[in-house]
């Protein structure tokens, strides 16, 4: 380490006498460069373009002394990066000399503020300016206030791996010149604010102005980051006023030197503008605790080696420390926020909407992802429970829209196939059956071994249930295994199509799959009881099967259950079945007391009346029984009632089209505060048609369920006319009579009619 010194003193020293000859020019200010070094923290100061090269946060702090400490200056510097373009930094000097310790004026004391920004206009060019403000107070006879401002570019053409890292700058120092005004006779003439000039002073300048510089300068890092150069040659007062005194614009250069033993050991050398050589060591560390650099420089001189300026030993000591997030950082956070973070979030927030079933809000939240963040890696899935949300609304026009763009928009996606599924499902619901087989021999053709082909062979297998192809509908849904979402309805499907059949243990089979299975919700726990009250009834049409019947009627026992009043009655029948009418009784009349409106509730009164006619009350038997044929004898809804609910709904669905279309707009469309306003002047429109397509919808359930209980009805009315024939016969015959004999009131050993309820 002593030879590498001594080796370093000698060659800067020999190079300051060959090359260096200290320059003369009045009133300059800073220009020694103890600090101010081109690649540095503060080479703000030099040119204020520097600092666009700092990645993070840096504060630096020092001081330069003789060794009396007679003469000194301070400085602390902070840097500030934002973004990847923007730099700010702001520094501090304090300049300080005792000339005379026996004054009571003070010593002579300057102060500068220096704020400065770069900008970086390309990843290797960036410009800057610095503005400084200078506080004077020369001995208490002149105290003021003037600024400067600084310009600077910076141009990086190299920065690689192999051939380092070159950086070039070009800047005019003191570009506004920072006045000193005369000094004044009497301390107590205040404090002023001077105002600064540019170019030449002219003659009528009381004071003097400091010198505007032309700062060159070059840095360079290489040799695996194991070697750093610096070089600066300054033009000097290129303005230079001759009333001032001293010779025209001079020339002055510095260099220095940097060699890393290790990363955090370093050596050094610098030849200074004013012309002497200077020594120096740094060391660093990194990654510690709060910072992420701390480094240290010491620099030693002697200023009398070329010629006597009675200062002697010189010495600077900088402490520089980095913390914070690195550009890199912050930008890949910030990008990371942007592309991950803030569109999960809105993600997350949409599915929060779709789940708690506010469909429409849920659309919108789906759209502001597909539209505000095209590369979100779910936004195929955004897409897809858009459509969603607008078919859960029965806005199936919105819906198709959504799935059809998305295909074209996704043609990569694992979604595709879903879209396909989903128009097939819409397709299904609008009873375009034609249009619906041909998406599914698509989806077949081109995704068979996708998710969504169990879902598209249930599709298929009820539309082929519903035209009556039965065998068709019993092969496509047999292949839906346990653990589909269709398993149960698959089963129950296949179940009514075997009994169709007549094929009865094929039947038996695929209602018993369903018991087997645990049920995951409610919709499941009612297909069990569906299940249950039609396997009974297979059972119930077998000679010896009435026990089992009643066995599995007697299982639904959840009031609740759409199916109760069917197993209710079931078990009734199996009660009458074997004469025991006191048993069949309170199923029959819970009917009657909780449920009339249901369409059972006409064979509910016939049941009471065959069971008032076998326990020989043949006048209570006889009201039931014409009451169960006034009830039976009209179907519930009428073709009238049908047709004025399908003429109000054809009005209704071109206003709702017009809804759809608006509402698929506004899904599109970023929710700006015009958005939104739209969006809740649409919302009570959108209500109000969805309360029309609701009320509709389910009025078609009733006349689905009217329908298919139009042949019970019109047994049942037959059944109580007759054996009210019969009871009124025999009142007739013996109208004292209290009661009479119980009779066989005929087979009772067919249910097939509630199979179709």
């Amino acid at each position: 380490m002593k030879h590498i010194l001594l080796s370093i003193a000698l060659v800067f020293s020999s190079a300051s006498y060959l090359f260096a000859s200290p320059s003369y020019s009045p009133n300059k200010y800073q220009q020694n460069d103890w600090f101010g070094e081109f690649g540095g923290t503060t080479s703000m100061y030099v040119n204020p373009a520097g600092i666009a090269e700092n990645d993070q946060m840096e504060l630096t702090g020092g001081f330069f002394s003789t060794i009396s400490g007679a003469a000194m200056q301070e400085y602390l510097s902070f840097v500030y990066p934002f973004g990847y373009n923007h730099t700010w930094g702001i520094t501090l000097f304090e300049n300080g000399a005792v000339v005379d310790a026996n004054s009571s004026n003070g010593d002579y004391m300057e102060i500068a503020a220096i704020a400065g920004y770069a900008y970086r206009v390309f990843h290797w060019l960036a410009v800057g300016v610095n503005v400084s403000f200078l506080h004077v107070d020369q001995f208490g006879y002149n105290t003021q206030l003037t600024n400067g401002v600084d310009l600077g570019l910076s141009w990086n053409p190299v920065n690689n791996s192999k051939l380092g890292h070159i950086q070039v700058g070009v800047a005019l120092q003191n570009l506004v010149r920072p006045v000193i005004a005369g000094v004044g006779s009497d301390p107590s003439d205040g404090y002023g604010y001077v105002v600064p000039i540019v170019g030449k002073a002219g003659d009528d300048l009381d004071g003097y102005a400091i010198p505007t510089n032309l700062n060159l300068s070059l840095f360079y890092r290489g040799f695996n980051r194991s070697l750093e150069v610096k070089g600066e040659v300054s033009f000097v007062d290129i303005f230079h006023d001759k009333i001032e005194g001293g010779e025209d614009m001079m020339l002055e250069f510095g260099v220095s030197a940097t060699y890393f033993i290790t990363s955090h050991l370093g050596v050094k050398g610098r030849l200074t503008k004013e012309g002497y050589p200077v020594v120096g060591a740094t060391i660093n560390v990194k990654d510690v605790n709060f910072f992420r650099y701390l480094g240290l420089d010491l620099e030693m001189s002697h200023d009398d080696l070329i010629e006597k300026k009675n200062r002697g030993f010189l010495w600077n000591v900088r402490a520089t420390a980095r913390f914070g997030d690195t550009r890199e950082e912050k930008i890949g956070e910030d990008r990371y926020r942007r592309l991950k973070i803030e569109p999960e979030n809105d993600y997350r927030a949409a599915m929060r909407l779709y789940l708690n079933r506010d469909f429409i809000a849920a659309s919108y939240a789906f759209g502001k992802v597909q539209t505000k963040y095209p590369t979100f890696h779910l936004v195929d899935q955004a897409a897809f429970y858009k459509g969603k949300s607008f078919e859960n609304m029965r806005m199936h026009l919105a819906a198709q829209k959504v799935y059809q763009d998305a295909i074209k928009r996704y043609p990569h996606s694992d979604q595709v196939p879903k879209y396909h599924f989903q128009l097939m499902n819409i397709d299904y619901k609008e009873g375009r059956y034609g249009e619906a087989m041909v998406k599914y021999q698509f989806i077949v053709q081109n995704y068979p071994r996708s998710d969504v082909k169990p879902d598209a062979d249930y599709i298929a297998g009820q539309i082929k249930f519903e035209q009556g192809q039965n065998k068709d509908a019993i092969e496509l849904l047999n292949s839906i295994l346990p653990g589909n979402a269709n398993y149960f309805y698959a089963r129950y499907t296949m179940g009514i199509a075997y009994s169709r059949l007549e094929q009865w243990e094929e039947a038996k089979g695929s209602f018993g799959d369903i018991l087997d299975q645990q049920p995951a919700n409610q919709s499941e726990k009612d297909l069990q009881d569906a299940a249950k009250v039609k396997l009974g009834h297979i059972h119930f049409a077998e000679p010896e099967g009435t026990p089992e019947a009643a066995k599995l009627y007697g299982q639904v026992t959840n009031v609740n259950s759409p199916f109760y009043e069917e197993a209710a009655l079931a078990l009734a029948w199996s009660f009458l079945k074997v004469r025991k009418t006191k048993e069949a009784r309170p199923f029959t009349t819970w009917i009657i007391r909780n449920r009339p409106n249901s369409y059972l509730v006409s064979e509910a009164y016939l049941v009471e009346g065959y069971c008032d006619y076998m326990e020989g009350q043949l006048r209570r038997a006889d009201a039931n029984l014409k009451k169960a044929e006034q009830l039976a004898k009209n179907p519930s809804i009428t073709k009238a009632q049908k047709d004025s609910a399908k003429v109000k709904y054809d009005g209704m669905k071109e206003n709702f089209d017009s809804v759809q279309v608006r509402a698929l707009d506004l899904a599109r469309q970023l929710p700006t505060p015009r958005v939104e306003q739209k969006r809740a002047q649409l919302r009570p429109e959108y209500e109000r048609a969805n309360r029309e397509i609701e009320t509709f919808a389910e009025f078609q359930q009733r006349v689905i369920q009217s329908d298919r209980f139009d042949a019970s009805r019109q047994r049942v009315a037959l059944d109580a006319g007759l054996t009210a024939a019969v009871v009124a016969q025999k009142i007739a015959q013996n109208p004292s009579a209290a009661g009479g004999a119980v009779e066989d009131i005929g087979d009772l050993g067919d249910l097939d009619d509630l199979d179709d309820l």
